[in-house]
């Protein structure tokens, strides 16, 4: 019919023969259909439908709840207040005595707020969700990059991002109805053989939110929450899914310290600092030298792998480059490398 909004009409019929396919065991007649019903928006009455689960945040607790009645490991909880907000300790990821002035962005207000609330020199996040919908979270600090009297902060930022969807609808598509039973199922079969999972999908698919995605209970708790009116635009719950966005580590006193002449000795003491990783961080070291500023043509200089380097007879008239690689984690896991180069090329003999 013209004129008409499709998105109003019922979608196709979901036979009894389909639900019994599903395994699910309710009963419907053959000519009957299940009506779609609208996800609807967020309102005052909103409900954050626990546990909100983490992905990939290593200083952050995997869940907002307790297992076995103990805190998960790491010990920063994410505490859910009130049913409509979030708040999180900073004062373990940003530590007092090297950072300050710590503050939170959002980047989209009409879906979450976010903001830095400081009681006592303790710094909390605060989030506060309104939409369906993903944000990220831009967390700014000033970071002490040096001891000595006078020194300068350096600004360092860290992004997470944030899921958040209307319980029910697994497909994001703002009605809870017959293709999220569908998409449903095929998610909780996939799970089943051990096939890869996000958390972010995890948490959707737990419809009974026992913490654990299953086919028989999950499915079961759609239909009957489905039928019962109970899922969509009566239903004021939404999952919420906190995940790492990788930043790259930023590098501070990265220069070439020391005389650039032929037998003089030159070094770095350059920091290197990963918001991301919640593991001890160590450098590896290689020389390089090259004839142009840019290092186009640069040649590793065998054996030169220590912070400092003693300037030698091959290194006349070329300049020196510094790559610092960060290696993290028990399993030695490489970061993007950095490199630092001298001002000018090793000067002549004279």
């Amino acid at each position: 019919m013209k004129g008409k909004n499709k998105r109003n009409t019922l979608k196709p019929i979901m036979k009894k023969s389909m639900l019994v396919a599903l395994g699910l065991g309710i009963a419907l007649p053959v000519a009957g259909s299940l009506p779609q019903v609208q996800a609807g928006a967020i309102g005052p009455s909103l409900e954050i439908s626990r546990p909100v689960l983490n992905e990939g945040i290593s200083w952050l607790n995997v869940s907002s709840e307790q297992s076995n009645g103990q805190p998960i490991m790491p010990s920063v909880p994410i505490v859910v207040e009130q049913s409509n907000l979030i708040t999180i300790d900073l004062s373990s990821h940003f530590p007092s005595g090297q950072f300050s002035s710590i503050s939170a962005k959002s980047s989209n207000y009409d879906i979450a707020s976010v903001d830095v609330s400081v009681d006592h020199s303790t710094y909390k996040l605060v989030v506060v969700p309104f939409a369906s919908g993903i944000v990220n979270i831009e967390l700014t600090a000033q970071y002490n990059a040096s001891q000595e009297p006078n020194s300068q902060s350096e600004t360092i930022t860290d992004n997470i991002e944030l899921y958040i969807s209307k319980k029910g609808d697994f497909n994001n598509d703002g009605y809870v109805d017959s293709a999220d039973a569908v998409e449903l199922f095929n998610y909780l079969r996939n799970i089943q053989f051990g096939r890869s999972i996000s958390f972010v999908d995890m948490n959707k698919a737990d419809i009974d939110r026992n913490g654990v995605p299953d086919k028989t209970n999950d499915m079961s708790a759609f239909m009957q929450g489905y039928i019962g009116g109970t899922l969509g635009a009566k239903d004021s719950s939404y999952v919420l899914t906190f995940k790492q966005k990788r930043d790259e580590p930023q590098a501070f006193n990265a220069v070439i310290k020391g005389q650039n002449y032929y037998q003089e000795t030159i070094s770095s003491d350059v920091q290197v600092l990963d918001v991301d990783s919640g593991y001890n961080m160590h450098l590896s070291y290689q020389w390089f030298n090259s004839t142009s500023p840019t290092g186009d043509d640069m040649q590793e200089i065998i054996g030169a792998t220590d912070s400092s380097y003693n300037i030698q007879i091959g290194d006349i008239e070329k300049y020196l480059i510094l790559k610092v690689t960060p290696i993290v984690g028990p399993y030695e896991s490489e970061i993007k490398p950095f490199f630092i180069i001298t001002k000018t090329p090793v000067p002549k003999l004279t």
